[in-house]
């Protein structure tokens, strides 16, 4: 009896370990190692803002961007859309109200899933004064920075969202419980004697 109880509580931990290995995966489309403080703000004057970049992923579910929200009416939406920059039709769109942007953090935008990403290019489009976004001043590989329609400098601080299973999380989750099993049996061992 000992046995299939140990084997059930095994199975229990794999299959919670399952679970919690379902990830919202992002891949940054900047330079991570520049500082916060080297970021600039873009200029929210212009009519559109827009960034391509390539999808490492095989399927995309959203983008988180640092920004800032420049309405003063909380309920007032702000819109992007992603467009596939092979034949320039919008896939996906995400709306969200001015109150729910926090600012200068990283704002999710979620949309349904958008499938055979990897490898292709996309472009994120930003609507006219609805937030403030922030920029390095370099543009990284793969990517492009159109300021009304016109490439300009710099690379959006924007990271792509993947909700997956990420076998990284699902081993560390494992190997974290087998450590603490096999300390608890270490200081059974320790104390009985």
């Amino acid at each position: 009896m000992r046995k299939v109880e140990k084997l059930a509580a095994v199975i229990v931990l794999i299959l919670l370990a399952f679970v919690y290995g379902h990830v919202h995966k992002t891949h940054a489309i900047y330079d991570r190692m520049i500082e916060n403080d080297q970021y600039v703000m873009m200029d929210v004057s212009q009519d559109q803002i827009s960034q391509e970049f390539v999808c490492e992923e095989e399927t995309l579910d959203g983008i988180q961007v640092k920004c800032q929200n420049l309405q003063e009416d909380p309920e007032t939406e702000i819109r992007i859309y992603l467009q596939d920059c092979e034949n320039g039709e919008t896939v996906a769109e995400s709306v969200k109200k001015a109150g729910d942007i926090k600012a200068g953090k990283f704002n999710e935008f979620s949309f349904d899933t958008v499938s055979s990403c990897r490898g292709k290019a996309y472009k994120v489009v930003f609507e006219k004064d609805s937030i403030a976004l922030y920029a390095e001043k370099t543009s990284e590989e793969g990517t492009n920075l159109k300021i009304n329609s016109e490439e300009s400098e710099g690379t959006l601080i924007l990271k792509t969202v993947t909700y997956r299973f990420d076998i990284e999380t699902f081993c560390v989750f494992l190997l974290l419980v087998l450590y603490i099993c096999v300390f608890f049996q270490f200081l059974n061992w320790l104390f009985s004697r």
